[in-house]
């Protein structure tokens, strides 16, 4: 004798039914948030890494002069936002470069000097024509170098989006008296010397989260700087001496070698 199913049977069936059916959807939609999240955190690391890498390049072809007349205009400088773990008051700092790095090799200042000052613009401060993000701000060493030079007048610069995904900026540079205390690096939050160029730079890029209403990670680069030996003891040369120095073919022979410190 062959016998239907319950009630109870049909109703246990369709409520076993519609858990798995709840169960798959979320394990589906899970999975596919989260191979989003991946991607977009993979795509992400790879702009952080461009612009990362493109500010080291610059920082690493910085300038200096060697022929002993220097102005302000050669130094590095930090301009200190105060708050070194608050991404909403950044840093800004500037100095004097060559080569390709942040302006392109197709760039009119590529083949010549020409002073770089990065900060980030806050998203209040955005608009259309300037846009949220790290930015690099140019001028070449024609316009840079004299005294009536106005820097508060943006016609005179360039200007480069980095990274519309850099939320805030921080440097940190050795101290330049005492580098290292206790086997430590010395941070310091200002550089107030002009006409120099620092040892050691530490940069923090706070990034915007992937998850909106998470809290900006941040991404720290330590880079030396090859020419701060340079700046600290300029070559001194005769009144028709001119040029600038981006290696050793510039230091004098019986330099000093720099101070050996920890790495960090």
């Amino acid at each position: 004798m062959r016998r239907g199913f319950t009630m109870v049977e049909m109703l246990l069936a369709v409520m076993i039914l519609a858990v798995m059916t709840i169960v798959s959807t979320w394990v589906f939609h899970t999975v596919v948030r989260n191979w989003t999240l991946v991607s977009e955190m993979a795509d992400g690391m790879q702009r952080v890494d461009y612009v990362t890498a493109q500010v080291a390049y610059a920082l690493r072809s910085a300038y200096f002069p060697t022929s002993g007349e220097t102005s302000s205009a050669d130094g590095f400088m930090l301009m200190d936002g105060n708050e070194r773990n608050d991404p909403d008051k950044s840093d800004a700092i500037s100095w004097t470069k060559l080569g390709p790095s942040i302006v392109g090799r197709n760039s009119r200042f590529a083949r010549s000097p020409h002073r770089v000052t990065l900060f980030v613009r806050s998203e209040k401060d955005a608009d259309d024509e300037h846009p949220a993000g790290l930015i690099a701000q140019v001028i070449g060493e024609d316009k840079f170098r004299p005294e009536d030079f106005d820097e508060e007048d943006e016609t005179n610069w360039d200007w480069f989006l980095l990274g519309s995904q850099v939320q805030g900026f921080n440097c940190r540079v050795l101290d330049k008296d005492e580098p290292f205390k206790s086997g430590m690096a010395n941070w310091q939050d200002a550089w107030d010397t002009s006409n120099c160029i620092p040892r050691r730079v530490q940069l923090t890029f706070w990034m915007k989260p992937v998850d909106e209403g998470k809290d900006p990670y941040p991404i720290v680069r330590v880079l030396d700087l090859p020419l701060w030996d340079i700046s600290q003891n300029p070559l001194k040369t005769d009144s028709t001496a001119s040029g600038g120095g981006k290696g050793d073919g510039n230091k004098k022979k019986d330099a000093k070698p720099p101070p050996e410190g920890p790495p960090q």
